[in-house]
């Protein structure tokens, strides 16, 4: 009896075994977990569009102007100090060399550009096609009147200079006597020294008489041509306004070889008008531009446009009288 009780026990655990076995959930297994990855060393890893260096395209003027050379030697150092990357180009004043430069800009997909513009109204054209291209421009010294957008202006305050032009003509003529200007009428900042000079001598000279006003067209030789036939109409004449060093340098050449008392007074007070100054030449003044801050200042301003920040539409440059008085105390 007992063994037969035993026996039953045992069939009835075996029975009770298979039971569970066939009732108990199936075993899941869990995917391996996904294990992450080392970071690249910082050597090899992409370079982010936040790290970039900028990369800006200049159209300079004409390196054949002091003036232009120092505007980049400004520039350059900014952009050193900003840690980005410009690539200066020279139309050496040749419109369509300018445009073909923007088109370069263009195809390297630069970030921002700043022109010299050759002409005032004819590179309104470049400008739209660089605003079709969707990057930032502003111009620097010539400003852009034809048409297209730029963000900003940035140059000598030149109806000022103008200005100061004017004043000193006027007060070493003692109010009274004949002046010309020798300009060049495609050239923004050239017009608005003009400008300044006429106002002011019909402000506050009323008795100096503006016989002549005629381009140079940024030359010395064509400077020295004009200066050449008003000196021949107005043997009289007193004193030029030259609204650039070259064409009053050429003025200054004019008048050396008829050996007459004419004064000039230019502007950008180059090296070469320095020394003719110092000499106590026909050269008596001439307005300081400071070229390597208006380049300085132009990189600045296009970075903060890249970057979206707010800039103003016109950014003025301090101009100054350079004149014997004053003379040795001017850096060049």
């Amino acid at each position: 009896m007992k063994k037969k009780l035993t026996k039953l026990l045992a069939l009835t655990l075996v029975f009770t075994l298979l039971l569970i076995g066939c009732t108990a959930a199936p075993v899941v297994k869990e995917p391996p977990q996904k294990q992450p990855q080392p970071e690249l060393p910082s050597q090899v890893q992409p370079e982010s569009k936040k790290d970039k260096k900028l990369l800006i395209g200049f159209s300079n003027w004409s390196r054949s102007f002091e003036f232009y050379v120092d505007m980049e030697t400004g520039m350059k150092e900014k952009a050193d100090e900003l840690g980005v990357e410009v690539i200066m180009q020279d139309p050496n004043g040749d419109l369509n060399a300018q445009t073909e430069q923007l088109e370069n800009f263009i195809s390297r997909k630069v970030d921002g550009i700043i022109i010299c513009a050759i002409d005032s109204e004819a590179s309104g054209s470049e400008v739209e096609m660089v605003n079709a291209a969707g990057i930032p421009i502003i111009t620097c010294d010539i400003a852009c009147t034809g048409g297209g957008k730029t963000l900003s202006h940035v140059a000598s305050d030149n109806y000022l200079g103008g200005k100061l032009a004017a004043e000193y003509i006027g007060e070493y003529l003692k109010g009274k006597g004949k002046v010309a200007v020798i300009d060049n009428p495609t050239i923004t900042p050239l017009i608005d020294r003009k400008n300044g000079f006429l106002d002011t001598i019909k402000e506050k000279y009323p008795e100096i008489e503006v016989v002549s006003v005629q381009s140079g067209e940024s030359t010395r030789e064509k400077g020295m041509e004009v200066a050449e036939n008003m000196l021949e109409k107005y043997p009289d004449l007193a004193a030029i306004f030259g609204t650039n060093d070259m064409m009053g340098l050429g003025a200054v050449q004019a008048i050396q070889a008829k050996n007459m008392d004419t004064i000039v007074v230019g502007f950008d007070a180059t090296a070469e008008a320095c020394t003719v100054i110092k000499e106590n030449g026909p050269m008596k003044a001439s307005i300081a531009q400071q070229p390597k801050l208006l380049g300085a200042t132009a990189l600045e301003t296009i970075v903060k446009c890249i970057k979206g920040e707010a800039v103003d539409e016109l950014i003025n440059v301090e101009v100054m009288t350079v004149s014997s008085e004053n003379i040795s105390d001017f850096a060049k």
